[in-house]
């Protein structure tokens, strides 16, 4: 470039009639081309409800034996998607024997579900060999290969002292899925079982989950067990806003509860909800959870449960304004944020917790931040309840 700039100096000075050098062919920057979109693998959309549902009773039993805890289990799934579907169902958490199982497939445009099943089951086996090297309050034992799915290993984790337990891990890759397992153990005596007894309840388990995500995604349909199957994620998303993100529930041989997780379609962040506001760069996104609980109105107003409600009413009345409802149940009112129904002998509670207007890009013209407003809140609970009541009824 000096020598260039030299010599067209000289020209100049010269007097001559200098042409331009010609501009050089400018070189083209290497750019990889872009990853080559791929066929997602076909995923059953499998809810938290179908997780609980595939343990046989017999072997729930043998296992987890009923008279050591409460009838409690709790789930929870994703609305799935193409490339992406989870659930989970934890019974009995916090007993001396419980069970946790996930199963989850996640997919992109450029890689299937099976190849990041892949990827993901590598790196928690590294990860599970680190731990068992270096310790920290609990031990663990190196993973070892087991005879389950495409490729599978087992390890127990213990953790020592007066509140001492000990849990069979097995993670699974089978196809585009990974199973996770997670068997308590712990003895009426307090007494941790043995590394080999919770090895055997795991594998046994195990044959269970393998076999269920082997089944051919065309021949199971999902299920949101009921009750929490009486409305779909549609009905929520049209009683309040864009997206409903994952559905749950949990119960035991008194009521059933059912959460609706709701954001924005702007945004979809694995953040809780709450009054707070969730922001994402310049996004600010409305969202929330819809708690529906249902609970046997014998046990709370034995026999007459018209006039029970009714007393109850009376109660909530000396509190706060009521608004009685017509054409729900058999009785139903609203009070500050939360609705109630009595349907034949069921009392069912409508609640939420989070924002419901505003939000979206806060440079937006006219832009409000997310807040709740009650008196929107009150028509999308009573809209949600007329749907519920209807599928429970059409279900029953």
């Amino acid at each position: 470039m000096r020598i260039a700039l030299i010599l067209l100096l000289a020209t100049t000075l010269a007097g001559g009639a200098a042409t331009p050098p010609a501009a050089p062919t400018p070189t083209a920057a290497a750019v990889s081309p872009a990853p080559a979109p791929v066929a997602p693998d076909r995923l059953r959309p499998i809810t938290g409800a179908q997780v609980c549902a595939a343990v046989p009773k017999s072997l729930r039993v043998s296992l987890l034996p009923e008279d050591m805890f409460s009838n409690d289990l709790n789930w929870s799934n994703n609305v799935a998607t193409a490339t992406v579907a989870w659930g989970m169902c934890n019974w009995y958490p916090g007993a001396p024997r419980s069970l946790s199982v996930i199963v989850q497939a996640y997919g992109t445009v450029t890689q299937t579900a099976t190849e990041h099943a892949k990827q993901l089951f590598d790196k928690s086996k590294a990860e599970a060999a680190k731990q068992a090297e270096k310790p920290d309050w609990r031990a663990y034992t190196p993973p070892v290969t087991a005879d389950h799915g495409d490729a599978a290993y087992s390890r127990t984790v213990t953790k020592t002292g007066q509140s001492g337990s000990r849990n069979a891990e097995m993670v699974i890759r089978q196809g585009p899925w990974l199973i996770t397992i997670t068997y308590r153990g712990k003895e009426r005596d307090g007494a941790l079982p043995t590394e080999a007894e919770l090895r055997r309840g795991a594998d046994r388990f195990a044959e269970v989950f393998t076999a269920e995500m082997a089944k051919d995604p065309s021949t199971v349909a999902p299920d949101d067990g009921q009750p929490c199957g009486a409305i779909s994620t549609t009905d929520v998303t049209s009683a309040f806003f864009p997206s409903v993100t994952e559905v749950g529930g949990d119960g035991d041989a008194g009521q059933t509860a059912c959460t609706w997780k709701i954001r924005d379609g702007v945004v979809q962040a694995d953040r809780p909800c709450g009054r707070g506001v969730i922001q994402l760069g310049d996004i600010a996104s409305r969202c929330g959870q819809l708690l529906v609980r249902v609970s046997d109105a014998r046990r709370l107003y034995h026999r007459d449960l018209k006039a029970g409600f009714d007393i109850e009413a009376g109660y909530y009345a000396k509190e706060a304004p009521i608004k009685r409802l017509t054409g729900l149940g058999d009785r139903a009112f609203a009070v500050a944020e939360e609705v109630r129904v009595l349907a034949g002998d069921r009392l069912i509670t409508f609640t939420y917790d989070g924002t419901n207007v505003g939000g979206g890009p806060r440079d937006a013209p006219g832009y409000q931040k997310p807040n709740l407003d009650e008196a929107a809140l009150r028509k999308s609970l009573i809209r949600t309840a007329r749907s519920f009541v209807s599928g429970l009824s059409a279900h029953d």
